[in-house]
């Protein structure tokens, strides 16, 4: 398993590491078999980390490119034993950092990678947080149309965890765009909620890409939402995270 293995992407060690998985509802295929990966570190002094703890420092140096790219291995080999015990995974979501992005050889370890271990290209979505929206790094767009170019899926996430202009959208080609739970706190009870989402949906269709938002609860806020034209959702109603095993 992952948490016994090393970074042979990039053939440097790293801490015991674990991929988790949590499901993803499509409403065009109406199941969820897409699956959003998130990290963690288990550490036999320190036990489990979260992304949350160990990303941040990861982002201060290379790491966080080496991090990338174990994902990336990682998530190959799941898929294929995945493959072997015939459980049905459509596609995996990586988040991705932006320093990893602004390097011009990324892309290319990327499909290095997905090939070695025959995954088709379509299999992956790259997701990158919100905080891209603050500069166009030219590096950082002439990756994310690498790519696409190149069969991958790529998608903002968080929208709404932190302050960004919704124009800065339009500096970016991509194929989903993810709303941040936060935003849909009070959806059910407040029309102001529903205005305000329904906007920022809208918005995003007319930019021609696909809208996930996160924080799905219940059947009742799923079935709004689906009213209002999300393509994918994730939340407690679909499943929590889980270990690639568990996946069926």
């Amino acid at each position: 398993m992952a948490e016994k293995k090393t970074n042979s992407a990039s053939g440097s060690k790293l801490r015991p590491l674990e991929l988790l998985y949590r499901p993803v509802f499509d409403i065009h295929l109406n199941m969820a078999i897409d699956y959003e990966t998130s990290m963690r570190i288990n550490d036999r002094s320190l036990g489990v980390l979260l992304e949350k703890t160990f990303i941040p420092v990861a982002e201060k140096s290379s790491q966080v490119i080496q991090l990338n790219l174990w994902a990336v291995e990682e998530a190959c080999e799941a898929m294929k034993r995945c493959e072997e015990r015939e459980a049905d995974v459509n596609s995996v979501i990586l988040w991705i950092s932006v320093k990893s992005l602004a390097k011009k050889n990324f892309v290319d370890k990327v499909i290095k990678i997905a090939d070695k271990y025959g995954i088709n290209h379509d299999s992956f979505c790259f997701n990158i947080n919100e905080s891209i929206l603050e500069a166009v790094k030219e590096q950082v767009i002439e990756s994310i149309t690498k790519l696409r170019e190149n069969g991958f899926k790529v998608s903002i996430d968080d929208l709404g965890l932190e302050y960004t202009s919704l124009s800065n959208l339009t500096h970016y080609e991509v194929d989903y765009i993810g709303i941040h739970s936060s935003l849909v706190d009070g959806i059910m009870t407040s029309e102001k909620v529903q205005n305000m989402l329904q906007g920022i949906i809208d918005f995003c269709k007319k930019l021609d890409t696909q809208v996930r938002v996160d924080g799905v609860e219940s059947k009742e806020m799923f079935d709004l939402l689906n009213k209002m034209g999300v393509d994918q959702f994730t939340g407690p109603y679909f499943g929590e995270p889980m270990k690639e095993k568990q996946i069926s």
